[in-house]
Protein backbone atom coordinates (compact mmCIF):
# COMPACT_ATOMS: atom_id res chain seq x y z
CA UNK A 1 0.00 0.00 0.00
CA UNK A 2 1.15 3.55 -0.72
CA UNK A 3 2.32 5.60 2.25
CA UNK A 4 -0.38 8.15 3.16
CA UNK A 5 2.14 10.99 2.74
CA UNK A 6 2.67 10.35 -1.00
CA UNK A 7 0.43 12.78 -2.93
CA UNK A 8 -1.23 11.54 -6.12
CA UNK A 9 -1.87 14.11 -8.85
CA UNK A 10 -4.49 12.96 -11.36
CA UNK A 11 -4.39 14.18 -14.97
CA UNK A 12 -6.95 13.28 -17.62
CA UNK A 13 -5.57 13.21 -21.15
CA UNK A 14 -7.39 12.86 -24.46
CA UNK A 15 -4.11 11.85 -26.10
CA UNK A 16 -3.07 9.20 -23.57
CA UNK A 17 -3.53 5.61 -24.69
CA UNK A 18 -2.64 4.00 -21.37
CA UNK A 19 -2.22 4.86 -17.71
CA UNK A 20 1.22 6.23 -16.95
CA UNK A 21 3.03 7.23 -13.77
CA UNK A 22 5.68 9.91 -13.38
CA UNK A 23 7.47 11.19 -10.30
CA UNK A 24 7.49 14.98 -9.94
CA UNK A 25 11.06 15.55 -8.68
CA UNK A 26 10.66 18.71 -6.62
CA UNK A 27 7.72 17.80 -4.37
CA UNK A 28 7.91 14.02 -4.73
CA UNK A 29 4.40 13.77 -6.12
CA UNK A 30 3.17 10.85 -8.22
CA UNK A 31 1.66 12.18 -11.46
CA UNK A 32 -0.98 9.74 -12.75
CA UNK A 33 -1.98 10.36 -16.39
CA UNK A 34 -5.25 8.65 -17.25
CA UNK A 35 -6.94 8.23 -20.66
CA UNK A 36 -10.42 9.67 -20.95
CA UNK A 37 -12.11 6.26 -21.19
CA UNK A 38 -10.47 4.78 -18.07
CA UNK A 39 -12.34 4.93 -14.76
CA UNK A 40 -10.81 6.33 -11.60
CA UNK A 41 -11.18 2.98 -9.83
CA UNK A 42 -9.27 1.20 -12.59
CA UNK A 43 -6.54 3.83 -12.52
CA UNK A 44 -6.28 3.61 -8.73
CA UNK A 45 -5.97 -0.18 -8.96
CA UNK A 46 -3.11 0.30 -11.43
CA UNK A 47 -1.37 2.69 -9.04
CA UNK A 48 -1.59 0.16 -6.22
CA UNK A 49 -0.09 -2.49 -8.51
CA UNK A 50 2.91 -0.19 -8.98
CA UNK A 51 3.62 0.56 -5.33
CA UNK A 52 7.04 -1.10 -5.40
CA UNK A 53 8.08 0.91 -8.46
CA UNK A 54 6.81 4.12 -6.84
CA UNK A 55 8.68 3.39 -3.63
CA UNK A 56 11.93 2.73 -5.53
CA UNK A 57 11.52 5.86 -7.65
CA UNK A 58 10.89 8.06 -4.62
CA UNK A 59 13.83 6.54 -2.76
CA UNK A 60 16.07 7.22 -5.76
CA UNK A 61 15.35 10.96 -5.69
CA UNK A 62 18.41 12.97 -4.64
CA UNK A 63 18.24 14.34 -1.12
CA UNK A 64 16.82 17.85 -1.02
CA UNK A 65 19.48 20.02 0.61
CA UNK A 66 18.77 22.62 3.25
CA UNK A 67 19.91 26.02 1.99
CA UNK A 68 21.13 27.19 5.37
CA UNK A 69 24.35 28.30 7.02
CA UNK A 70 27.11 25.78 6.36
CA UNK A 71 25.41 24.08 3.41
CA UNK A 72 26.18 24.54 -0.29
CA UNK A 73 24.33 25.62 -3.40
CA UNK A 74 25.29 25.01 -7.04
CA UNK A 75 26.17 28.04 -9.18
CA UNK A 76 27.65 27.47 -12.66
CA UNK A 77 28.31 23.87 -11.71
CA UNK A 78 30.34 24.74 -8.61
CA UNK A 79 29.44 23.98 -5.00
CA UNK A 80 29.26 27.40 -3.33
CA UNK A 81 29.17 27.50 0.48
CA UNK A 82 26.44 29.47 2.22
CA UNK A 83 27.36 31.74 5.13
CA UNK A 84 24.79 33.33 7.41
CA UNK A 85 25.87 36.75 8.67
CA UNK A 86 23.11 38.03 11.00
CA UNK A 87 24.73 41.41 11.65
CA UNK A 88 25.28 42.43 8.02
CA UNK A 89 22.89 44.77 6.23
CA UNK A 90 23.63 43.77 2.63
CA UNK A 91 20.93 41.20 1.89
CA UNK A 92 22.72 38.51 -0.12
CA UNK A 93 26.04 38.83 -1.89
CA UNK A 94 28.42 36.51 -3.69
CA UNK A 95 32.20 36.73 -3.43
CA UNK A 96 35.22 34.46 -3.71
CA UNK A 97 34.44 32.86 -0.34
CA UNK A 98 30.83 31.96 -1.06
CA UNK A 99 27.25 33.21 -0.82
CA UNK A 100 26.62 35.43 2.19
CA UNK A 101 23.14 35.95 3.64
CA UNK A 102 22.27 38.57 6.22
CA UNK A 103 19.24 38.94 8.47
CA UNK A 104 17.29 36.42 10.51
CA UNK A 105 18.39 32.82 10.03
CA UNK A 106 14.80 31.69 9.47
CA UNK A 107 14.76 33.63 6.18
CA UNK A 108 18.02 32.22 4.80
CA UNK A 109 16.48 29.64 2.47
CA UNK A 110 14.03 32.10 0.93
CA UNK A 111 16.72 34.76 0.51
CA UNK A 112 19.08 32.30 -1.16
CA UNK A 113 16.36 31.28 -3.65
CA UNK A 114 15.47 34.92 -4.35
CA UNK A 115 19.13 35.76 -4.92
CA UNK A 116 19.62 32.81 -7.26
CA UNK A 117 16.66 33.86 -9.39
CA UNK A 118 17.98 37.41 -9.69
CA UNK A 119 21.45 36.13 -10.56
CA UNK A 120 19.95 33.74 -13.12
CA UNK A 121 18.12 36.63 -14.78
CA UNK A 122 21.35 38.60 -15.05
CA UNK A 123 23.63 35.82 -16.25
CA UNK A 124 21.26 33.88 -18.50
CA UNK A 125 20.15 37.10 -20.18
CA UNK A 126 23.79 37.86 -20.96
CA UNK A 127 24.36 34.30 -22.20
CA UNK A 128 21.34 34.59 -24.50
CA UNK A 129 22.53 37.93 -25.86
CA UNK A 130 26.02 36.57 -26.51
CA UNK A 131 24.79 33.56 -28.47
CA UNK A 132 22.11 35.58 -30.26
CA UNK A 133 24.82 37.80 -31.70
CA UNK A 134 26.97 34.83 -32.71
CA UNK A 135 24.05 33.03 -34.37
CA UNK A 136 22.32 36.16 -35.70
CA UNK A 137 19.09 34.88 -34.18
CA UNK A 138 17.17 37.16 -31.85
CA UNK A 139 14.20 36.17 -29.66
CA UNK A 140 11.32 38.56 -29.12
CA UNK A 141 11.46 38.00 -25.38
CA UNK A 142 13.16 35.98 -22.65
CA UNK A 143 11.26 34.65 -19.64
CA UNK A 144 12.77 32.80 -16.70
CA UNK A 145 10.28 30.43 -15.15
CA UNK A 146 9.69 28.04 -12.26
CA UNK A 147 9.38 24.88 -14.35
CA UNK A 148 9.92 21.21 -13.58
CA UNK A 149 9.63 19.42 -16.92
CA UNK A 150 11.97 21.21 -19.31
CA UNK A 151 15.02 23.45 -19.21
CA UNK A 152 13.93 25.66 -22.07
CA UNK A 153 11.32 26.21 -24.75
CA UNK A 154 10.67 28.47 -27.72
CA UNK A 155 7.36 29.62 -29.16
CA UNK A 156 6.52 30.30 -32.79
CA UNK A 157 6.29 33.96 -31.82
CA UNK A 158 9.99 33.89 -30.91
CA UNK A 159 9.67 33.97 -27.14
CA UNK A 160 12.21 31.86 -25.29
CA UNK A 161 11.62 30.45 -21.81
CA UNK A 162 14.42 29.14 -19.62
CA UNK A 163 14.32 27.51 -16.22
CA UNK A 164 16.06 29.79 -13.73
CA UNK A 165 17.64 26.67 -12.20
CA UNK A 166 19.79 26.40 -15.33
CA UNK A 167 22.07 28.83 -13.47
CA UNK A 168 23.15 25.92 -11.28
CA UNK A 169 24.42 23.83 -14.21
CA UNK A 170 27.98 24.15 -15.58
CA UNK A 171 28.38 26.97 -18.09
CA UNK A 172 28.77 24.63 -21.11
CA UNK A 173 25.40 23.08 -20.21
CA UNK A 174 23.81 26.53 -19.98
CA UNK A 175 25.28 27.38 -23.38
CA UNK A 176 23.87 24.21 -24.93
CA UNK A 177 20.33 24.87 -23.72
CA UNK A 178 20.45 28.47 -24.92
CA UNK A 179 21.85 27.47 -28.34
CA UNK A 180 19.19 24.76 -28.60
CA UNK A 181 16.34 27.21 -28.01
CA UNK A 182 17.80 29.90 -30.27
CA UNK A 183 18.08 27.34 -33.06
CA UNK A 184 14.30 26.89 -32.89
CA UNK A 185 13.96 30.46 -34.12
CA UNK A 186 15.21 29.17 -37.49
CA UNK A 187 14.01 25.57 -37.39
CA UNK A 188 10.85 25.05 -35.34
CA UNK A 189 11.35 21.28 -35.18
CA UNK A 190 13.98 18.69 -34.29
CA UNK A 191 14.87 17.73 -37.82
CA UNK A 192 18.35 17.22 -39.33
CA UNK A 193 18.78 20.91 -40.21
CA UNK A 194 17.96 21.88 -36.63
CA UNK A 195 20.60 19.57 -35.16
CA UNK A 196 23.16 20.64 -37.74
CA UNK A 197 22.64 24.25 -36.68
CA UNK A 198 22.89 23.38 -32.98
CA UNK A 199 26.05 21.33 -33.46
CA UNK A 200 27.71 24.09 -35.49
CA UNK A 201 27.68 26.37 -32.43
CA UNK A 202 28.70 23.76 -29.83
CA UNK A 203 32.51 23.74 -29.35
CA UNK A 204 32.75 19.95 -29.76
CA UNK A 205 29.84 19.68 -32.17
CA UNK A 206 27.60 16.64 -31.88
CA UNK A 207 29.88 15.07 -29.26
CA UNK A 208 29.54 18.13 -27.04
CA UNK A 209 25.80 18.26 -27.54
CA UNK A 210 25.32 14.61 -26.59
CA UNK A 211 27.54 15.11 -23.53
CA UNK A 212 25.39 18.06 -22.43
CA UNK A 213 22.18 16.09 -22.88
CA UNK A 214 23.66 13.20 -20.90
CA UNK A 215 24.72 15.57 -18.10
CA UNK A 216 21.17 16.94 -17.84
CA UNK A 217 19.68 13.44 -17.74
CA UNK A 218 22.05 12.39 -14.98
CA UNK A 219 22.03 15.57 -12.90
CA UNK A 220 18.88 17.46 -13.78
CA UNK A 221 16.74 16.01 -11.01
CA UNK A 222 19.29 17.02 -8.40
CA UNK A 223 19.20 20.60 -9.69
CA UNK A 224 15.41 20.64 -9.62
CA UNK A 225 15.48 19.58 -5.97
CA UNK A 226 18.33 21.87 -4.97
CA UNK A 227 16.33 25.06 -4.51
Amino acid sequence: MLPPTVPLIWKRSARARRITLRIEPVRGEVIVTVPQNVTRDRALAFVHQQTEWIARALAALPEKPALTDGSHVMIDGHHVPIFHDPTARRGCWLDADGLHVSGDASHTTRRVCDFLQLLAKERLTQTLQTHSEKMNLYPTRLDLREVRTRWGSCTKQGRIMLSWRLLMAPVPIQNYVVIHELSHLKHFNHGPDFWTLVDSFIPEGRTGRLAAERWLRENGTALLRAA
